[in-house]
């Protein structure tokens, strides 16, 4: 046998004056397939399973010894010569090719189906960094997010008024009825203003000034809420004390003093602070 097998499948095809095309259509072999058995390219096939699926089906259509192919073709992978072996004889020539002859062997993946694969053309050591990676930024995304849950809520809950209390002296500010017996603890606000927030508890004259800047001045009602900030300065002055009811960053600081007392007190972001009368 001085041919090789794939110029023994072309010759054969063309003396039956078989296109690749035909081939194709009866046996569901892709052309490229069909030219690499025909060429000797066994590289250019899916696998040898596939391969010599294909080429026992190939044999069948084109009436060649199935045996004699495959054996041609053992020799051919192998690298050594072709030995003399005794097979069957050929089957009666046909009196037409055979079509769609059902074969044991799966298809070939079509077009569609590799180019839907690009995981088969990325080594493997590189598709697993791929998910080494992707589980790494799925874990650090997870954290980061209920990190900032975490903190938003703390936030919210903290609310303006939320550093480690500052045990201040009030200074100026007498014991009188109706204000805390005790030295009032003085909380800075987180944002290094203060907050003022006056209750009304019966008709009365008071003047609230922020920063220089008069903020109320006149008479209030009983159940009458004045608020401001200052950056500065707060001071709040009034002719009864006793009739207002006092906050300061939150905190309840009783009221301003004794019934009827005048009184003119004044506080900055650290605490209250003395003024000249």
């Amino acid at each position: 046998m001085s041919d090789g097998l794939g110029l023994w499948l072309r010759r054969t095809r063309e003396t039956r004056q078989i296109s690749l095309s035909d081939v194709e259509k009866a046996l569901r072999i892709r052309r490229r397939y069909l030219q690499a058995l025909e060429m000797g390219d066994y590289a250019a096939l899916p696998g040898e399973i596939q391969a010599r699926g294909f080429l026992r089906n190939y044999a069948r259509y084109l009436n060649l010894p199935v045996e004699e192919a495959l054996a041609r073709y053992d020799a051919e992978i192998q690298g050594r010569p072709m030995q003399p072996r005794t097979f069957s004889s050929a089957a009666p020539e046909p009196k037409a090719p055979i079509v769609n002859r059902p074969s044991v062997f799966s298809p070939p993946p079509t077009e569609a189906e590799e180019a839907a694969s690009p995981r088969a053309r990325i080594p493997s050591f590189v598709f697993q960094l791929l998910l080494v990676a992707l589980g790494f930024f799925i874990i650090v995304a997870g954290g980061s997010f209920i990190w900032l849950q975490i903190a938003s809520r703390a936030e919210k809950s903290d609310g303006p008024s939320t550093p480690a209390p500052t045990q201040v002296q009030p200074s100026g500010a007498a014991t009188t009825p109706g204000t805390p017996a005790t030295p009032l603890t003085f909380i800075p606000s987180i944002d290094g203003r203060v907050y003022l927030r006056l209750m009304a508890n019966e008709h009365a004259w008071v003047r609230v000034t922020a920063d220089a800047r008069t903020i109320f001045e006149g008479t209030a009602g009983p159940g009458q809420m004045l608020e401001t900030s200052a950056e500065e300065m707060l001071i709040v002055a009034t002719g009864n004390a006793g009739a207002f009811q006092i906050y300061i960053n939150g905190t309840d600081w009783g009221t301003l003093g004794g019934p009827g007392e005048v009184v003119r007190r004044a506080w900055n972001p650290l605490g209250e602070v003395p003024l000249e009368n």
